[in-house]
């Protein structure tokens, strides 16, 4: 996965938001859909990636499970070249202030599809944020998912864990997305109940 310039255009459809935090600015994509179970953040830990055709097509996978989808790029343009714990902490700081206003835009079910460095720090931004399900996507590595992994009664957290020492490719997210799709699905029920 590489951080590009932004293309020409962005996703037809969709409203740009900006999330302002103590970590920094930065901005996300919403499109929704009509009667939306809910809404899957895809969390991008570079500064362009809503603007790309690949979070088109994992956006276009959600939209035709039923979901809306709230596209966030979780560092700004001057960022993507520095990679530091700092940095990492801003990527926290800045995904519980994506969770806390999807909350305040009364989103009943707010998901998560986190990918790279921004998958170990979903969990903890969550945590308190009415989030109903995470399905992290970390680098280095390649996704597999066993097909235990669609039973999630008694979890909430999927981990899409990396197995070889390959860089994380956009054929293995867009798997792993469909597979979270399947999971998101089976799991609503349960998690329904767990967060009234």
């Amino acid at each position: 996965m590489t951080d590009v310039a932004p293309a020409t255009r962005l996703p037809a459809g969709g409203v740009d938001l900006v999330y302002a935090s103590e970590a920094g600015t930065i901005e996300g994509r919403l499109h929704t859909e009509p009667d939306a179970k809910g809404v899957i953040v895809l969390a991008y830990p570079t500064a362009y990636s809503r603007f790309g055709q690949h979070d088109e097509a994992l956006c276009a996978i959600a939209h035709a499970h039923g979901y809306s989808t709230l596209s966030v790029d979780l560092l700004t343009p001057e960022e993507t070249t520095v990679r530091t714990g700092e940095l990492r902490a801003h990527l926290r700081q800045r995904l519980s202030a994506v969770f806390e206003d999807c909350h305040r835009r009364g989103q009943a079910r707010v998901l998560v599809f986190a990918i790279g460095e921004a998958a170990p720090e979903a969990v903890p931004a969550a945590h308190g944020r009415h989030v109903h399900a995470i399905v992290t996507c970390a680098l280095p590595g390649t996704v597999t998912l066993e097909e235990t992994d669609s039973d999630c009664e008694a979890s909430s957290v999927l981990e899409c864990t990396p197995t070889l020492d390959e860089p994380l490719t956009w054929d293995e997210i867009d798997r792993a997305v469909r597979r979270a799709m399947v999971w998101f699905d089976a799991g609503l029920p349960q998690r329904d109940s767990a967060n009234p």
